[in-house]
């Protein structure tokens, strides 16, 4: 195989940027886009020059794999049906509703012996990578400390149906979003062994029914070093987009979004607080053909190359299913008052 045929599984908003990670890599063939609403799955296939389809489990037989792009509570039954089928997957985070949905994904991908890869996309972007190389490096020293911050509003006008009950949606905004920086922190600082959260839903409160809308989190890794996560859907005035900072005792980072589309990491030692990357969306190399930031094109070349190369991601099920554990965990934590282990907590689920 020296091209990987593909079916976009799903069509609204975030399939763009799937789409556009596909077209830019000339290993990948989109020959499908699946939508249970046929207008929506035409007009993305016309964009695009491939077929479209209503009905996932009829395109499965002319297909290497499916890149999953649907509303949460979709993601384990369609990606059950892609493992039974032979097919490779990647899937969007969240990966599912529930623990227990997301462990049954790793089985079925594990028996089939197909590729399972979790969309956690900020670890494929030049930034992220950047920032954890440094981490890795040892150039911070020890590592004690770090928090992380990221703020959008969401109008409640504009939340999608599947939002809004909570057998299709039984999270809020710290699962679902903040699944991404959390895993950033495990990725960067260590293994989360303890955590709690903590929240309100004054905005969506009586229109998204699964969780908080706004969340505070606390965590302990397992070097010993404290982090801490602010998450909101509910500030229609935010100053930034996404804020990270890491703590070392030979040097420190922070990497920042703007609201002005800029994105700066600046590393801060000896020698001062010094820029070491830029993102400017005003500059025309910075952006992709498509016109859009290429935030999604380290991913999709990861998922393509783990089919051909017949590797395991970097964001297997496996590690996508750490950040619910801890997120899981923090938020009974919350619930009674106790920073919970992460560990305890998984193992009393299974008993």
């Amino acid at each position: 195989m020296d091209k990987v045929r593909v079916a976009i599984i799903g069509c609204g908003g975030i399939s763009r940027a799937h789409i556009n990670g596909h077209l830019a890599d000339p290993r990948s063939e989109i020959v499908y886009c699946v939508d249970i609403d046929k207008d929506v799955a035409k007009e993305k296939a016309e964009k695009i020059g491939c077929r479209w389809h209503t009905d996932m489990e009829a395109v499965l037989d002319e297909v290497d794999a499916v890149d999953v792009c649907t509303p949460v509570h979709l993601h384990a039954p369609q990606t059950l049906m892609a493992a039974e089928a032979g097919k490779h997957v990647l899937c969007e985070k969240i990966m599912a509703r529930t623990l227990d949905e997301a462990e049954a994904m790793i089985e079925a991908t594990d028996e089939a012996g197909v590729v399972f890869m979790v969309a956690f996309v900020l670890r494929y972007r030049p930034e992220f990578q950047k920032l954890h190389e440094m981490c890795e490096s040892g150039e911070f020293g020890l590592i004690h400390q770090a928090f992380c911050s990221t703020t959008m509003f969401m109008a409640p006008e504009s939340v999608k149906d599947w939002r809004r009950t909570v057998e299709e949606f039984p999270m809020g905004a710290l699962m679902s979003h903040g699944c991404h920086y959390v895993d950033q922190l495990q990725w960067n600082v260590g293994r989360i062994t303890d955590a709690l959260a903590i929240g309100n839903r004054f905005t969506l409160g009586d229109v998204i029914p699964g969780g908080d809308d706004t969340e505070c989190m606390v965590m302990r890794h397992e070097n010993g070093a404290v982090s801490a996560y602010v998450e909101s859907w509910a500030t229609p005035h935010r100053m930034q987009g996404i804020r990270l900072e890491i703590y070392g005792k030979e040097a420190s980072a922070r990497l920042v979004y703007n609201n002005d589309g800029t994105r700066r990491l600046w590393k801060s030692d000896e020698n001062g607080m010094n820029l070491v990357w830029e993102f400017d969306p005003n500059k025309d190399d910075h952006m992709d053909v498509f016109g859009g930031a290429k935030d999604m094109q380290g991913q999709i070349a990861h998922f393509i190359e783990c089919i051909l190369d017949g590797r395991q991601p970097l964001t297997h099920g496996r590690e996508g299913i750490k950040p619910m554990q801890v997120i899981a965990a923090a938020t009974d934590g919350g619930d009674q008052g106790v920073l919970m282990n992460v560990e305890e907590y998984v193992e009393q689920r299974k008993s």
